[in-house]
């Protein structure tokens, strides 16, 4: 055999020498920026995860009702907030029977009133949708709703709260040089806790008294002898009568075909007066003389004039207005409508909205301003979104006539039926009346404005089923004159 070794086969590989485990290296360059990136995966996952869920319970809390916007007064005090209970968010109202005039949310989580008119707003969800919200929420921040400004002032509302006590009825006050309502009461009320439960709801939605509706505004009462305002301004700005015009005879004391003289008598009371001025009759709120006048006047001048204060017109305001009515609805009235109209008899019907601007009317010289509830609505950084400035819708007689009603007014207040409405320092202009109710006891008005000659408040109040408007409706409109005098730094009792 050969010494020459066999040459290997081409394919066959070349054995692998053994290596030690030690002489092995990591290549840790590739290696660390691979375990970086893992590591910032995780730690952006984690973070995507965590932000979602702050987003996410910042949204829920939005969409609880939890940051629902507030409802404050002109000042700024809180009316209605939210806040969260035992079964979620809930809405607290700071006074006694503010849901027929601010609004409320039913058992069915709808809104009503204010509380829906300006839920856009009002509410987190839907209050300013865009980059800026996106971004709160990315940081965990729950999105608040705006707040509605209101032109009442919560010291006046509770005032006018607690005067109109337990009674049926309501009370408007107004700003008259700017139309701002100051206070607006109905009652009765569904109290805010009883709406939150649907069995105590459905009995308010439900009662004969409309515990929800709110009297000011959505219901006609028979306005009695507050509408002898309407019939004074007529006869003066039209001309045809005067303050110093001297009325006797049947034209003072009947009697009258056109209507039923004992449901409606003279109303002077003094057997040594066989005459009147004007100015006395206003004072003593004679019937008969109102109804002369009336009948003199015409159906179409005493209907235009009560057209002037929208009497059978909209009321333009922040909640639907129920239209008052002169002579039944009727643009020809019979000389016996036209007689009791004129007076205030059952055949007109006003809102005390519609009342309230009456009397402002008068006081801001003969113009009328519209009624407004709302003043601004803010954000939760207290920038305005919107302003809402006084508009004036019309005028209705003379600044010369305003001012001869003021001082037969202040005759009415200082020398006759209105003399429960006095203030000591401060002169009165008012008019009380007294209308039917549909039940055994009479509904109280008095409507009037102070001070006289420089008025910062107007005030209609009617108490339903009680009686004479000089003994329960006076009464309160001084309290709530006082109360709204007080806070423009009056120093009144």
């Amino acid at each position: 055999m050969s010494d020459v070794e066999a040459e290997p086969h081409p394919g066959a590989q070349a054995p692998v020498p053994d290596r030690d485990p030690r002489d092995l290296k990591v290549d840790w360059p590739a290696i660390v920026p691979l375990i970086g990136c893992i590591i910032c995966a995780m730690v952006i996952f984690l973070g995507v995860a965590h932000v979602d869920d702050l987003a996410q319970r910042a949204e829920w809390v939005e969409a609880s009702g939890q940051a629902r916007g507030a409802i404050v007064d002109r000042f700024g005090h809180p009316l209605a907030y939210s806040t969260v209970s035992a079964r979620g968010a809930k809405r607290v109202y700071t006074l006694p029977g503010l849901a027929p005039i601010l609004g409320y949310r039913s058992p069915a989580a709808r809104w009503y009133g204010l509380e829906d008119l300006y839920s856009g707003f009002l509410d987190a969800v839907s209050a300013r949708r865009d980059w800026r919200s996106s971004v709160s929420h990315l940081l965990g921040r729950v999105v608040r709703g705006d707040t509605v400004q209101t032109t009442l002032s919560r010291h006046v509302q509770a005032v006018a709260t607690t005067a109109l006590g337990n009674a049926t009825g309501a009370v408007v006050a107004l700003d008259p040089r700017t139309g701002a309502v100051l206070a607006m009461v109905s009652k009765p009320s569904c109290p805010s806790s009883a709406i939150d439960s649907r069995a105590r709801y459905q009995r308010c939605v439900t009662a004969p008294a409309g515990q929800l509706v709110n009297r000011a505004v959505a219901r006609v009462y028979p306005p009695g002898s507050d509408f002898k305002i309407v019939t004074l301004t007529a006869a003066l700005d039209s001309g045809r009568f005067h303050l110093s015009d001297v009325f006797a005879g049947t034209d003072v004391f009947g009697p009258s075909p056109y209507f039923d003289n004992s449901v409606y008598p003279s109303n002077v009371t003094r057997s040594d007066l066989h005459a009147l001025t004007l100015s006395q009759a206003l004072a003593f709120s004679d019937n008969f003389t109102f109804a002369h006048i009336g009948l003199t006047l015409g159906a179409p001048t005493l209907i235009r004039y009560a057209h002037r204060y929208l009497i059978g017109r909209t009321i333009p305001f922040d909640l639907p207005v129920a239209v008052s009515s002169i002579a039944n609805g009727r643009l020809y009235p019979s000389k016996s409508e036209l007689a009791q109209s004129a007076f205030g008899a059952g055949v007109d019907k006003v809102t005390p909205l519609q009342m309230a601007l009456v009397a402002g009317t008068v006081a801001n010289g003969g113009v009328m301003m519209a009624p407004h509830l709302v003043q601004s609505v803010l954000t939760p950084g207290g920038h305005a979104l919107r302003t809402y400035a006084p508009r004036p819708l019309g005028r209705v007689m003379t600044r010369a006539t305003a001012a001869d009603i003021t001082n037969a007014m202040s005759f009415v207040v200082n020398h006759g039926s209105g003399f429960k409405a006095q203030i000591q320092g401060v002169q009165v202009a008012g008019k009380t009346g007294t209308a039917a109710s549909g039940g055994n006891r009479a509904n109280a008005w008095f409507i009037c404005f102070a001070p006289a000659l420089h008025p910062v408040v107007a005030v209609a109040v009617l108490h339903q089923f009680s009686g004479e408007g000089f003994e329960y409706a006076a009464p309160i409109a001084r309290k709530v004159m006082v109360a709204a005098l007080n806070e423009r730094g009056f120093k009144l009792k």
